[in-house]
């Protein structure tokens, strides 16, 4: 037995591409995948399976497919400008300008703690317990009240 393949018969390319609506290099293609280019059957077969390929959606070599990955773009982008417009109203503000701020509150806050150390021990002194808890409350208060009233965060 001979393991030659038989010859196809010969087919005009360009009236079969034009009858199945597809290009002459999608039949040439056909042809090479050993489909018998003079049943239609067999052609109309092909056609829907190599339409089915390109179609199908593709693995980009992270796991995920093409189609995935051109969603999670574009979800991707619309957080980014809805980040951009938020940002633009003021209703969000840079990780960096609010680290700035608390740097700059911290600084101010232990200025005023480190300056009790000489103020306080002159008015504690002679007073009872109770009336010294009266005036830690009240300095206490005074501190945050100021820093709360003097911040550039927004007010709740």
């Amino acid at each position: 037995m001979s393991t030659r393949k038989k010859p196809l018969p010969p087919v005009n390319i360009s009236q079969l591409a034009r009858d199945h609506g597809t290009s002459r290099e999608t039949i040439r293609k056909l042809r090479l995948d050993g489909i018998d280019l003079a049943d239609d059957k067999a052609v109309a077969a092909g056609l829907a399976c190599s339409r089915a390929k390109s179609t199908s959606p593709a693995p980009t070599g992270g796991g995920e497919t093409l189609l995935e990955a051109k969603r999670r773009r574009a979800v991707a982008d619309a957080d980014r400008s809805e980040i951009v417009a938020r940002r633009e109203s003021g209703a969000v503000i840079e990780v960096a300008a609010v680290a700035e701020v608390m740097t700059r509150l911290g600084a101010e806050m232990r200025s005023r703690l480190l300056s009790w150390v000489g103020n306080l021990p002159p008015q504690l002194e002679g007073l009872d317990a109770c009336r010294i808890q009266a005036v830690m409350r009240d300095k206490i208060t005074e501190l945050l009240t100021s820093i709360h009233n003097n911040s550039t965060i927004p007010k709740s």
